[in-house]
């Protein structure tokens, strides 16, 4: 994730179209998603602009954290992190379809 890009706004259509059969927040679901390691890589890589660990942190740029883990390139290839399951990435979705509770 580039440090001069900065949050992504979300796109409302996309996450609106995810199957969410459960609710979704952050204490239940998302924090634990994020290892040390991701959290230690992402505020090196942004200069401390994105705290992983950080609820406020990832609703801001919670969209371009769907885009990069979708995409495969969160957590970084070579990192020793395994990369999201689909189904991790799709709770992350929902997360987000659902308003991003705490």
């Amino acid at each position: 994730m580039a440090q001069d890009k900065g949050p992504v706004r979300y796109n409302h259509a996309f996450f609106k179209s995810l199957t969410c059969p459960t609710k979704v927040t952050w204490t239940a679901n998302i924090q634990k998603m994020f290892t040390s390691t991701d959290v230690s890589h992402m505020k090196q890589v942004t200069g401390g602009a994105l705290d992983l660990s950080n609820y406020s942190s990832v609703k801001v740029w919670a969209s371009k954290i769907y885009s990069e883990v979708a995409g495969g390139a969160m957590p970084p290839p070579g990192s020793g992190e395994n990369p999201w399951t689909s189904d991790m990435v799709n709770t992350f979705g929902c997360w987000i379809q659902q308003g991003c509770p705490q």
